[in-house]
């Protein structure tokens, strides 16, 4: 099961895959755990786990206290901010969307009207907000 997980997992195939086989080779069945006992410590470890993003993207869409449609415009300033060179991304430095640009992408992006979700003046307060550390 655990390389099955592992599927094309670069790393484990590397160092670890190897080892294990033949540590499951050392001993019969009857001194590893069983399927349902190894899915039941599963179970009882993501009861108790706690979420947290770790990427940048999905980390500024959900830091919020309370969902808001400035979540869409965070998560598009860092994935802009993530693909620039400065990152190894292929955006070069200082490259900036103007507001109503960023305003047009994410309309398009989530299919909405002209009216809907906000206008330029919307991003340009969002950017200073960001800029002064408000948000």
């Amino acid at each position: 099961m655990i390389e099955t997980a592992a599927g094309n997992h670069s790393l484990f195939n590397a160092y670890v895959k190897e080892r294990l086989d033949t540590l499951c080779g050392q001993f019969d069945l009857k001194y590893w755990p069983s399927l349902d006992q190894l899915v039941r410590a599963i179970a009882a470890d993501a009861e108790s786990a706690t979420l947290e993003a770790t990427d940048p993207l999905p980390l500024a869409a959900t830091a919020a206290t309370r969902p808001s449609r400035a979540d869409v415009f965070k998560a598009l300033f860092a994935a802009i901010e993530e693909n620039s060179v400065h990152h190894h991304g292929q955006l070069p430095e200082g490259f900036r969307l103007t507001d109503g640009t960023l305003t047009s992408l994410v309309k398009c992006a989530l299919d909405l009207g002209p009216n809907e979700l906000a206008d330029s003046a919307y991003v340009k307060r969002l950017r200073q907000r960001e800029r002064n550390g408000d948000m």
